[in-house]
């Protein structure tokens, strides 16, 4: 351990923490083992990890305990099914560490050109996205920022990701809370006590209202949906229940460890979702449909990275078997930008997730007994069963960043395809 002003660093050599497994994965959960770690990294030797506590020896003890935990568990690669990077020897996510230049602070002289132009790519991305989304027979929502406590328990959220979750407290409508915030900010005092749960948090992702809007349905299109084609692509013969699309962008907010914040890692930030819900088939289908797609726009807008599988980040050590299954099913893909050579740069900026019938069958949402060929698969007569279901999200935050990473700041360097749609 060593020690610089009020930091501490604790070096671990990786034969200690070899019994994870995992090392990706062990050191993404590093993090929570205390809110005074503010930088996770490794070398060829050792990790080290930055502190600003003052009890080590438990930050420690806890690491022993995580590693013993994810002992023996089954580790499976990243598979990576498609590459453009020029530099094929490229680390990529390998590097797992912090601590990278942001471009905040790259670009620093150019910081009024810098947000200016994030404001007119946000706007020409989006538009984008809508035309692509309208072209596979998406229905076009808005929903609010803010998000049931029941529909995150529906879907799960809160159980697997309770880190990342931000709840709205709300004062009371009473005159004596209404006097008491008076006298507090008089008095300079703290207004927190004041505040009760809501019962409302804000929402970490867009694709849980339409689960929530589709409730309790049987299957079926909303208006205006139809073909499920997409741009250069074509229609999949459907063998069971029709494919209903929709799309809706909006901002989300996800509580990162404030030592994880960076240019490619907000709590806040723009997300556009393609959601898809169907037969088990056709929902697969889409999900390759929309990847395709979405690779040739990469290329087309003159990006490097790279398609690899993926999972979500489970926190809780008992939940690795899940992080595990997903990349055995390859439930879920990633778009990862990552330039050519070492670049620090190396982050997703679109999902390709199938979610089976999880969340269909949370919320309650089936599909016609007559829409399946066979019997056994219809379920109780007149009840139907749980459709399946699918989401491309695109981080339009780091869609920008990338552009203007590769292109700059000046619209005349930005890819025809971007222009045409500012």
């Amino acid at each position: 351990m060593e020690k610089a002003g009020d930091r501490m660093f604790i070096r671990v050599p990786l034969d200690k923490v070899a019994k994870a497994g995992d090392l990706i994965q062990l050191m993404e959960k590093i993090y929570y083992l205390s809110d005074r770690i503010t930088n996770v990294s490794r070398d060829e030797a050792a990790l080290t990890i930055e502190y600003g506590g003052s009890d080590e020896e438990e930050v420690v003890r806890r690491l022993d305990a995580l590693c013993a935990s994810m002992a023996g568990r089954r580790k499976l690669p990243y598979r990576k099914v498609k590459d453009n990077r020029r530099d094929g020897k490229a680390g990529g996510r390998a590097q797992a560490q912090t601590g990278a230049l942001s471009s905040r602070e790259r670009d620093s002289e150019h910081s009024e050109s810098a947000k200016e132009a994030h404001v007119l790519l946000e706007q020409a991305l989006v538009k984008l996205l809508r035309g692509r989304a309208h072209a596979y027979g998406a229905a076009l929502r808005r929903y609010p920022a803010m998000m049931p406590e029941s529909v995150l328990q529906k879907s799960g959220y809160i159980r697997n990701f309770p880190q990342n979750v931000y709840a709205v407290g709300e004062f009371r409508h009473q005159f004596d809370t209404m006097q008491e915030i008076r006298t507090r900010l008089e008095d300079d005092a703290p207004l927190h006590e004041l505040l009760q749960p809501s019962g409302m948090y804000l929402q970490p992702c867009v694709c849980y209202h339409v689960y929530e809007e589709r409730s309790a349905t049987r299957s079926g299109s909303p208006a205006g949906n139809g073909n499920g084609r997409g741009p250069g692509t074509a229609g999949a013969v459907s063998s069971g229940p029709k494919l209903a699309l929709y799309s809706a962008y909006g901002p989300c907010f996800r509580h990162e460890h404030a030592s994880r914040i960076d240019d490619s890692r907000l709590r806040e930030f723009g997300m556009f979702e393609i959601v898809y819900i169907g037969g088990a088939q056709e929902v697969r289908d889409m999900r390759q449909k929309l990847l395709e797609d979405t690779w040739r726009l990469f290329g087309q807008l003159g990006l490097e990275g790279y398609v690899e599988t993926a999972s979500d980040p489970f926190f809780l050590p008992e939940d690795t078997d899940r992080r595990l299954f997903q990349l055995a099913a390859e439930s879920k893909f990633e778009l990862r930008f990552a330039p050519g050579g070492e670049s620090a740069s190396d982050y997703a900026v679109t999902s390709f997730n199938v979610c089976g019938d999880v969340l269909c069958k949370a919320f309650g949402i089936t599909g016609e007994p007559a829409e399946y060929g066979d019997a056994d698969e219809a379920g109780e007569t007149g009840k139907g069963v749980p459709l399946h279901s699918g989401c491309t999200a695109f981080g339009v935050d780091r869609w920008v960043q990338a552009l203007a990473e590769t292109h700059g700041y000046e619209a005349g360097s930005w890819p025809q395809l971007i222009r045409e749609h500012l």
